[in-house]
């Protein structure tokens, strides 16, 4: 469960890329068609205007694109920041290629002609080796031969961008005349070999990839569309539209993919919002079920998180005499925790209502679980058995957190019993008990992990000692008023900052038999 939220909560703190990215891109068209007004239409060719107007128009796309990243800011994922750093280095190659044109046979802006094209060769190869790593996630494609072709684009990409710089002070992939003329040298062909080697890398991984074969061509189509693009181009010097051929894949891979997932990622939030209602409907939501019973007070909730989890609480009477309560949080997020959730839930109950203990109960449920879990999920489980009459409580607790305790006259404290194992981790555990007797107006505190482990930005914690002061500053509060008011101050510190955990608690105030001790202020 820690791995999960820490990796969501690192997703979610580079969340600013794609805004930043198309800023970027703004910044380059808006540059583009400034530096196009200066230079004015003098002394340029036709070949060159239809270049440079072929970058503009492609630097718009990339701008749209990036701006519907944006927008649909539900369906940002790594996959997603992958593709609008491909988008924006895209725009970035057609930028320097526009202005490549615009200072072209102008003998003044020799050195700028130089450092453009430096500039333009580099950002080529940079834009290869971004568009393998996109498809290498989109796709899925993970083997040790796909880490071992990794390892060697990663390797050759440094060599490559330091013989782009070579060109500053030896011509060896192009020149720059005395006249401000951009000319390919003889060697200009090595510039060409690490892209060469990615997309011949790219083009056998999607023959072996086990990936659909629409998904396949479409990627395809980034290797095959710039090769058809250079051959039909490669003696006409002025039309420079490689990296306009690039930005049609990149289409094709938003309009074809990108559609494909936003379908299964559409299905796949319905049926979370399915097991989002089960999983609410199940718990039980009626707190005043017995009007008639005046020995004790009760409220719980649970606020569901970004994800589904599998968090649940449960109370019921066992018999006219004895109050269950219950609070448990599954292993795991989504519909496999909600429905593990749901079944721990009935195997409780239904163990409880035979009348045994509180570790007679964790020890069958868990070998009941045991008995045909492949998934290998477990739970951690508070039961505990309160006998109205009394105040009798014995308890078990299967590696969940420590509840809370309030004696009539004093404040809430951390009841420190000793854990036993998770529910589901092994079969024929053991549970240990616990016994201890709650006076009239003493109060119990439930409650998930999520309470104190709820974090803000920089990973700070929520932490115990703030959630003590917060149930120790309302102790005299009814159930419901109490856990609205450590519900509220957990969004006070956490602000805005997604949450991946639930928050569940559940509090009983006993009263006593005789029901003299008067319920606390609503």
């Amino acid at each position: 469960m820690d791995n999960i939220r820490q990796l969501s909560t690192k997703l979610n703190r580079l969340s600013w890329i794609i805004p930043a990215c198309f800023g970027f891109s703004c910044a380059l068209l808006a540059a583009g068609i400034a530096l196009l007004m200066l230079r004015t239409f003098n002394n340029m060719e036709q070949t060159w205007l239809f270049s440079i107007g072929a970058d503009l128009f492609c630097m718009a796309v990339c701008v749209m694109l990036c701006f519907s990243c944006v927008l649909n800011f539900k369906r940002r994922n790594e996959h997603t920041r992958v593709f609008v750093a491909l988008l924006t280095t895209n725009a970035t190659a057609l930028f320097l290629d526009e202005a490549a044109w615009l200072v072209q046979a102008i003998p003044e802006f020799k050195t700028m002609n130089l450092i453009i094209n430096v500039l333009f060769y580099m950002t080529g190869s940079v834009l290869i080796y971004q568009f393998w790593q996109y498809i290498r996630r989109v796709l899925n494609m993970e083997n040790s031969l796909m880490r071992a072709a990794d390892s060697i684009l990663n390797m050759l990409l440094i060599p490559t961008l330091l013989l782009c710089l070579v060109n500053l002070f030896y011509p060896m992939y192009f020149s720059v005349d005395d006249a401000g003329v951009y000319q390919r040298c003889d060697k200009w062909y090595i510039s060409q070999l690490y892209m060469c080697v990615a997309l011949l890398i790219v083009i056998l991984e999607l023959l072996m990839s086990k990936a659909s074969k629409k998904d396949r061509l479409v990627a395809f189509s980034f290797a095959a569309i710039p090769l058809i693009n250079q051959l039909l181009t490669r003696y006409i010097f002025g039309i420079s539209t490689q990296y306009a051929a690039m930005l049609v894949s990149i289409v094709l891979i938003y309009g074809v993919l990108f559609a494909e997932r936003e379908k299964t990622i559409t299905s796949t939030e319905m049926e979370l919002n399915v097991a989002t209602r089960i999983q609410s409907n199940m718990l039980p939501n009626t707190f005043q079920f017995l009007p008639d019973r005046t020995e004790f007070d009760l409220f719980a909730s649970m606020t569901p998180a970004k994800e589904v989890g599998g968090d649940f609480y449960d109370f019921f009477m066992v018999d006219e005499d004895h109050l269950a309560l219950v609070i448990a949080d599954v292993s795991g997020k989504g519909i496999p925790a909600a429905l593990f959730m749901m079944a721990s839930k009935i195997l409780i109950k239904n163990c409880v209502m035979t009348g045994k203990s509180p570790g007679e109960v964790l020890g069958t449920v868990n070998n009941q679980i045991c008995e045909n879990n492949q998934e290998e999920m477990f739970v951690t489980v508070w039961l505990g058995i309160l006998d109205v009459n009394d105040g009798t409580l014995v308890s078990a607790n299967a590696g969940h957190e420590y509840p809370l305790l309030k004696s009539p006259d004093g404040d809430f404290e951390l009841i420190k019993s000793k854990h036993s194992f998770v529910v589901g981790g092994m079969k024929g555990l053991k549970y240990r008990e616990t016994e201890m007797k709650l006076e009239p107006g003493a109060k119990l505190f439930l409650y998930t992990d999520g309470v104190p482990e709820a974090e803000t930005k920089g990973e700070k914690q929520y932490g115990y000692e703030r959630f003590l002061a917060a149930v120790n500053r309302n102790s005299d509060s009814s159930p419901q008023k109490l856990l609205a008011t450590v519900e509220a101050d957990v969004s006070e510190f956490v602000q805005s900052y997604p949450q991946f955990d639930d928050l569940t608690m559940l509090c009983v105030h006993y009263i006593g038999k005789d029901g003299n001790d008067e319920r606390a202020d609503s």
